[in-house]
């Protein structure tokens, strides 16, 4: 019975596996429709009025770096939690 028992597990781990990435890459595809790439002239003008535009491509530059996430793909309107993965 043990050897069944084994081959059950590794079968589920594997069919876990699959659904994780085919999880993986819908959420990855939905995030690049609904954040197509953005160049900093759009970024800045997309921020609030006031904020220094340095300042505000240099967070962009932080989030991007510490987030894994593509440069281009950081909107203002971005979400830590929902839209970049941050926990």
């Amino acid at each position: 019975m043990q050897p069944i028992a084994s081959i059950a597990a590794l079968v589920v781990m594997v069919l876990v596996a699959i659904a994780c990435e085919c999880l993986w890459a819908r959420r990855n595809r939905l995030f690049k429709e609904r954040f197509p790439p953005m160049s900093d002239e759009e970024f800045v003008q997309q921020c609030g009025a006031g904020t220094n535009p340095e300042i505000a491509l240099r967070v962009r530059r932080i989030v991007s770096d510490q987030l894994g996430v593509e440069y281009e793909r950081v909107h203002p309107s971005s979400s830590f939690v929902n839209d970049l993965g941050a926990e």
